[in-house]
């Protein structure tokens, strides 16, 4: 949820489109949803989804929901966030879900380890829309309400051909937020690219990776 900025209560995408600054925070909406499709304005697309007609959902799978999800980012040049996540109670992937990542010990032994090293230096990364840039041998596919599609996105795609019963249905082909198996399709595809460059993962120890050369470690938190 997000601050309304007309009652200071913490509400939802829909009172929030209905607010003094309504438009801003429908403009947020179409840069997502062209970041995660083709493109709007000068937001450039992931191809992440693609939008389709209810009949091209195959006979023996079920379009999940969205959660459309809210926040104030202060700190960022645009501090209203607005995300498009996928229903993942809903998802019926038969494949392994579960991947390795750094628990807080570790990341506290590492911080304790540049305290206690001498002229030892520290940074963080963060690998900006990794989970959308991870091709899915098996897509996913979601039903979007059109109440909670921009205009402007609607008159772009040309969706109004593509409405179902009040929806408006995309194909995942990438991993998105909410995907039970994103966290390990980007892990997999992760860790031999970081393999390649030296930095290989620890056997006994989930998430840290070290150098083979070089003095560097770090952890990998998701």
């Amino acid at each position: 949820k997000a601050v309304h900025p007309d009652t200071g209560e913490q509400v939802e995408y829909k009172d929030l489109v209905n607010s003094s600054e309504g438009h801003l925070w429908t403009e947020c909406c179409a840069e997502e949803i062209g970041r995660l499709a083709q493109g709007y304005k000068c937001t450039v697309g992931t191809n992440t989804i693609h939008f389709i007609k209810v009949q091209d959902v195959p006979n023996d799978r079920k379009a999940t929901y969205l959660r459309l999800v809210v926040a104030d980012r202060p700190n960022k040049e645009n501090p209203r966030r607005v995300r498009f996540t996928v229903g993942g109670d809903k998802v019926d992937y038969p494949g392994d879900v579960s991947t390795k990542t750094a628990d807080i010990a570790t990341a506290k032994i590492l911080l304790n380890s540049v305290l206690s090293t001498p002229e030892a230096k520290f940074c963080a990364f963060d690998i900006k829309d990794f989970y959308l840039n991870t091709p899915m041998d098996r897509y996913e596919y979601m039903r979007i309400p059109i109440n909670q599609i921009p205009p402007a996105i609607f008159e772009l795609y040309n969706l109004q051909e593509l409405v179902h019963n009040g929806y408006v249905y995309v194909e995942i082909r990438k991993g998105m937020y909410g995907l039970p198996q994103a966290g390990r399709i980007a892990n997999d595809n992760l860790v031999p690219h970081l393999a390649q460059n030296g930095y290989i993962q620890s056997k006994r120890i989930p998430g840290l990776f070290t150098h083979l050369m070089r003095p560097i470690a770090f952890c990998l938190i998701v």
